[in-house]
């Protein structure tokens, strides 16, 4: 394989929860190929999410090689490599950046304890005005924080915790940084600032010392190691950026920069992200203000419910049919699941999903807060429960579009990417449940075109983050219009969505 250009050429990682994708791109933004590998996680009790950071740097040596021994060319013609990164895990690690434990990743959810004790010490609100994250057990410093409480031998040997992206930049290059985003993810960073924040370091009790050192996520942190150089096969003197956590690298690769325009990421998790050229805050605290891939930009943005996650259950657990289908080269299980649901009506005739599986971050963030059907008759079939799992993510959705206009954002397009933008039954719904129209780039897989504009950036195949995203990205000519009468009965289907999440908010309390 060869780029229509001959190269050069970068590549950017999206090192997710379920699997790594490594993308090969030239320097025009033409994708020329990638490679997937997925990998493991482990749920030992409820509420509690893990994976063997391991997996991550054997995963990307593994995709990365694929790339490199696919070249027609010389591996000296891949100038660059970044990653984007699953944000709000924490790993702990020894001097030598050898794991004490396996990560938390970003749906555990074990560490309420410790986030409800240092809300005696500093006021939620406060804790927001410091460092534009909520006092939510899913950001890391709570992770870290129940590691010091309930392993303490394991503490005792720590010499860094750190997010899964400053993981794999050490695993690669062996520099120990973070980049503003990543390190916003930890709840320890002045958005305003881009530095540590002392009131909040002084609450936590973590010295800075424990941290990665702060960069920009375009920064050239140095070349690969002659390690991880002899397991891919790139060449020795490939450049690397610091990257930048998933969600913001999926903006970036949407393109979306202008006001107004929000960036829908849905994966396991779904991110919402609005660009601004400022730090902005929520009066409800429902999103949250994070840096920019970007070292320019900030974002607003609700760091993600579960959503294509409960999909993938819902696939999993109850289409074994679809399932066989797909093994046997008949067609996409997620495709062939969501066909039977499309000619229902709106509403799912009375049926709510809430898209609470692991917690809610929409209408209010809730760790302790459920799934569940609501509504179900005789009448019902599966293919209503299908229906309702994607207007259940639709109305968190809306949710969080509210709170940023509440932050002052004009919002008036959506643009939808990852995994969960491939279904147009569900591209619908969202259309007509927000009443705005939703696009989709040329591709939706944009957090590896992120990193690989992070890459490009980095390792000088690009002046600035505004010509590489011009190169890069590209749309879909056809949009989603929402349709009058369907975003009218979802009106009263969305009301009744929050009255039952906040009938049920004493249940889920009562545990």
């Amino acid at each position: 394989m060869s780029s229509p250009a001959g190269g050069p050429y970068v590549i950017g990682c999206d090192v997710g929860s379920q699997g790594t994708n490594a993308a090969l791109y030239g320097a025009d933004g033409t994708l020329v190929a990638s490679a997937y590998e997925g990998y493991d996680l482990a749920f030992p009790h409820p509420g509690w999410a893990e994976q063997d950071p391991s997996a991550w740097s054997k995963a990307l040596m593994s995709t990365i090689g694929q790339l490199v021994a696919g070249l027609d060319e010389r591996s000296e013609a891949i100038k660059g490599l970044s990653f984007g990164s699953q944000l709000d895990g924490m790993v702990v690690t020894d001097a030598s950046g050898r794991p004490l434990r396996p990560a938390m990743i970003w749906m555990d959810r074990r560490a309420e304890a410790q986030a409800a004790q240092l809300a005696t010490r500093m006021s939620p609100a406060d804790f927001y005005g410091n460092v534009g994250a909520n006092l939510d057990s899913s950001h890391a410093v709570f992770k870290a924080l129940w590691v010091r409480d309930e392993e303490p031998e394991i503490f005792a040997e720590a010499a860094f915790v750190m997010p899964p992206g400053s993981f794999v930049l050490r695993e690669t290059t062996g520099v120990l940084a973070v980049d503003y985003s990543n390190a916003s993810s930890l709840a320890l960073l002045d958005p305003r600032t881009r530095a540590w924040s002392e009131p909040v370091l002084d609450v936590t009790g973590l010295g800075p010392e424990m941290l990665p050192e702060l960069a920009a996520g375009t920064q050239a942190v140095g070349t690969i190691t002659a390690n991880f150089a002899e397991a891919t096969g790139l060449s020795p003197d490939t450049v690397v950026a610091v990257g930048c956590g998933d969600e913001m690298a999926a903006t970036l690769g949407a393109g979306v920069f202008s006001p107004g325009e929000v960036c829908d990421v849905v994966g396991t998790a779904e991110p919402v992200c609005a660009a601004s050229s400022e730090p902005r805050e929520d009066p409800t605290m429902l999103v949250e203000c994070h840096p920019h891939a970007d070292p320019d930009a900030w974002l607003l943005e609700n760091p993600g419910f579960v959503s294509g996650g409960n999909l993938r259950w819902w696939r999993d657990q109850f289409a074994p049919l679809e399932r066989r289908a797909e093994a046997e080269g008949n067609g996409d299980a997620y495709d062939l699941l969501t066909r039977e649901a499309a000619d229902l009506p709106p509403g799912s005739e009375g049926l709510l999903f809430l898209p609470c599986m692991q917690g809610a971050m929409a209408p209010e963030w809730n760790g302790a807060a459920r799934a569940v059907f609501y509504g179900l008759t005789l009448a019902h079939s599966r293919a209503h429960m299908t229906r309702a799992l994607l207007e259940g993510s639709a109305y968190a959705l809306r949710d969080i579009l509210d709170a940023m206009r509440n932050a002052g954002l004009d919002v008036r397009r959506l643009t939808m990417v990852g995994g969960g933008a491939k279904g147009a039954l569900w591209r619908q719904i969202k259309a007509d449940v927000t009443g705005l129209p939703v696009r989709i780039p040329t591709s939706v897989e944009t957090t590896a075109t992120g990193a690989a504009i992070l890459a490009a950036v980095g390792s000088g195949v690009h002046p600035t983050v505004a010509s590489a995203v011009d190169a890069f990205v590209a749309f879909e000519p056809e949009e989603h219009r929402p349709d009058p009468e369907r975003q009218e009965a979802y009106e009263e289907a969305y009301r009744r969505y929050r009255d039952l999440y906040f009938a049920l908010k004493p249940v889920f309390a009562a545990g």
